[in-house]
């Protein structure tokens, strides 16, 4: 196991790993063994309070389908607002949890999102259905769901930054439409596997072609002149060290 400040010691540039340097530096991720360690836990929690198998099922079946629309709306209305790096109080919020990713998008670093700020937002979606669904046991059912959900997302996600071609075309296709909102216009396809909200809500491109590319998709709109207006990412950001990106390919 290693702590946080040991892993980020190493540079973890997906565009130059392998699939066995990924499934080596995920599984050594102090984050997701924190997942690990937490389903482990509310799992084991859900024997202690007399479960209802039918219940447990529909509150894990729940928390699935939830999970997909709580991340396209958290990720298209909050982490894509420009709101948030307009106040000094959520500039350093939002500059961690998507800024950094989308400007260094390989960077294993900044894929993962803070533990303080995923952890209480799948307690805070997954509990309350749980709850209603099955009661102590399908809140803690829910909330060991919304976190394995999380570990899988996540390593998806990490693969479609790898410099691998899928052969598999489900996740070459989930690849191509996730650089795409990465690389083409960032005002769409923001789904990561199931991207069946974006198609409900029209944000959904399958081909680069069916948009313009976008100027703001490397910095999600926060450019020389927002900077100047809203000075906060740009103070936190610095200069990043050479040898991490300067020759970074898309």
């Amino acid at each position: 196991m290693l702590g946080f400040d040991a892993w980020k010691r190493q540079d973890y540039l997906l565009n130059r790993m392998t699939m066995r340097d990924l499934v080596r530096a995920y599984v050594t991720y102090p984050g997701v063994q924190i997942y690990l360690v937490l389903i482990a836990i509310f799992t084991a929690g859900v024997f202690f309070v007399n479960p209802d198998p039918l219940r447990v099922a529909l509150s894990v079946g729940a928390a699935v389908a939830v999970y997909s629309l709580a991340w396209y709306l958290i990720h298209r209305f909050i982490l894509h607002s420009r709101l948030l790096y307009k106040s000094q109080f959520t500039a350093a919020l939002w500059k961690r949890v998507h800024y950094d990713h989308h400007r260094y998008p390989n960077d294993m670093g900044v894929l993962f999102g803070g533990l303080h700020t995923t952890i209480p937002t799948i307690l805070a979606i997954t509990f309350p259905i749980g709850w209603l669904i099955g009661g102590a046991a399908g809140a803690l059912s829910a909330a060991a769901t919304g976190m394995a959900v999380t570990c899988v997302y996540e390593f998806f996600h990490c693969t479609q930054h790898l410099s691998f071609n899928p052969k598999s075309a489900f996740m070459k296709r989930i690849k191509a439409q996730h650089l795409a909102h990465h690389f083409h216009d960032e005002s769409g396809n923001y789904g990561i596997i199931d991207f069946s909200w974006d198609r409900f809500f029209g944000t959904h491109y399958p081909e680069m072609s069916d948009r313009p590319r976008s100027a703001t998709a490397r910095n999600l709109g926060y450019d020389a002149a927002e900077a100047e207006r809203y000075p906060w990412v740009a103070e936190l950001s610095g200069d990043r060290p050479a040898r991490d990106h300067a020759s970074e390919n898309a």
